[in-house]
């Protein structure tokens, strides 16, 4: 009797202790995540916000307490499929101060074209963890059977799907975080489903810091979050994200203030931190939260690329079009090239015949001059107006067949040829760049514009991509003085030469 009554004392003691502690509510403690590891919020982010092909790893220690602290960390590897699909594999372990779930994460987004600039992402997170007691050193005598000291740990697979709407910078997202799951273990104790969601409604601004390192954006979001048993939380994030650092702040109606910075080293390597403050009532007391993010980025980054979005050639898919694409091009040229031979061969005799009706024309004024002065004048100034006539159409004849020869290309050279394009001048465009994304275009164009240049522009329906040149020539000579000058010293990056032979 005295074993059982020591016992059920250390049993009240502890579970009075475990009442008297600061609950946090059973959700993941993401709000904070807008610039890595952002697809634990919406899974759908991992498509663009946890910058793939990336590892990225985030940790935070709730509250800072002495005897334990509830923590979370996440270490999460990003890949892209294609352009329209990404994955993510992880690892999450997330101590609620009660319980304590050690685990896999696994996500998924494809992204649907609704329209130019209008896209629709839906993804789905998979977590199978393993949920416990986060303290379990109170051991109950075993011969006395107490549930509610028993340490039961339970095997859980968790489905959470989200989308995402985009509209050019725009979106709004939804997100499931206990969608459905599934209690693999002998407990019994199934998961609750779909009881927390979040909502989010986000922007990104184009701003001109730091041109010379790249592009840099401001992304405000605002989100409310439902949780069972809990008050809603709602909240405000703002991040800065430039090539080189980043800077974030924060409000959560729950968790309170929060700020943090960054560093980016080399493109590839970041590191950053964030503090919180408690602001609600019941968390006065309590100490700052801190959370620590590093993240490595894979791959040779095209600098370009990071500028413009313009990763075509980087998608094994849109590889093997373009490939096919330009054999098909080459026998259009080839075939072109034949009809610029006979064009050619026509142009010499129609030259012939010129010169030889000019000759004619010459020899007849002539002999009328010596008959009629006042006549011979008079024919001899529409005679001139005819050999100006045709002087001009032949130096137009000239700069047309320059147009239609066949280029020489040079060891490495980058060139593009098409017989025509709607809208476009037969000749020679210098091209600085190429666009699938509105919004890297319309950056680059600013970017240019503010350099002192004049950039011109031309849409690919063929492709579905804009082009952006320097200028137009009438000869390849003409364009390539231009590029090997890069552009008179006007434009230092990398430029090519795009044709349009015409008709």
């Amino acid at each position: 009797m005295l074993r059982f009554l020591v016992c059920f004392l250390v049993g009240f003691m502890a579970m009075l202790g475990w009442s008297q502690e600061q609950s946090l509510p059973s959700d993941f403690r993401q709000h904070a995540l807008t610039q890595f590891n952002a697809n634990l919020l919406n899974a759908t982010y991992a498509s663009d916000w946890n910058n793939p092909n990336s590892f990225s790893i985030w940790t935070r220690w709730q509250w800072q307490s002495v005897d334990g602290d509830p923590t979370t960390i996440f270490a999460n590897y990003s890949h892209q499929l294609n352009p329209t699909s990404s994955v993510a594999l992880g690892f999450l372990q997330h101590n609620t101060g009660v319980f304590l779930n050690v685990g896999a994460n696994m996500s998924y987004v494809h992204t649907f074209s609704l329209d130019e600039g209008v896209e629709l992402l839906a993804g789905m997170n998979l977590f199978a963890f393993q949920n416990s007691l986060a303290d379990d050193r109170f051991m109950p005598d075993p011969d006395l059977d107490l549930p509610q000291l028993e340490s039961s740990k339970d095997f859980i697979l968790q489905f959470s799907p989200a989308i995402r709407l985009n509209v050019n910078e725009f979106s709004v997202g939804l997100a499931f975080e206990n969608g459905f799951g599934f209690n693999l273990s002998d407990s019994g104790n199934g998961p609750e489903s779909f009881q927390i969601f979040t909502g989010t409604l986000s922007n990104d601004f184009n701003v001109g810091l730091f041109p010379s390192w790249g592009d840099s954006f401001v992304r405000p979001m605002v989100y409310v979050k439902s949780i069972p048993n809990s008050d809603t939380q709602f909240g405000l994030n703002t991040l800065l994200s430039t090539p080189k650092f980043w800077a974030q702040g924060g409000y959560n109606s729950f968790y309170g203030v929060s700020g943090g910075v960054g560093v980016t080293f080399a493109h590839v390597f970041s590191i950053g931190g964030l503090m919180e403050f408690g602001g609600d009532s019941e968390l006065s007391d309590d100490e700052s939260t801190f959370e620590l993010v590093a993240s490595y980025q894979f791959g040779t980054t095209d600098n370009r690329k990071k500028v413009v979005g313009f990763d075509v050639e980087k998608d094994e898919a849109l590889a093997q079009e373009r490939m096919a694409e330009e054999a098909r091009l080459q026998q259009i040229e080839e075939q072109e090239a034949q009809e610029a031979e006979q064009r050619r061969q026509q142009q010499l005799t129609e030259e012939q015949r010129v010169r030889d009706s000019i000759a004619q024309v010459e020899l007849e004024a002539s002999r009328l001059e010596k008959q009629r002065d006042s006549i011979a004048q008079l024919q001899k100034q529409r005679e001139q107006d005819s050999i100006a006539q045709v002087l001009q159409q032949k130096q137009q004849d000239s700069i047309a067949v320059l147009q239609r020869k066949e280029v020489e290309l040079r060891p490495n050279e980058r060139y593009e040829e098409v017989a025509s394009e709607d809208g476009l001048e037969p000749g020679f465009y210098l091209i600085a760049n190429v666009f699938g994304t509105k919004k890297y275009y319309e950056s680059f164009m600013l970017n240019l514009k503010q350099q002192g240049l004049d950039p011109k522009s031309f849409y690919r329906s063929v492709n579905k991509y804009n082009y952006v040149y320097l200028e137009r020539y009438n000869t390849m000579e003409e364009a390539r003085k231009a590029r090997d000058s890069q552009f008179n010293g006007k434009y230092t990056d990398k430029i090519w030469i795009f044709r349009v032979r015409g008709e």
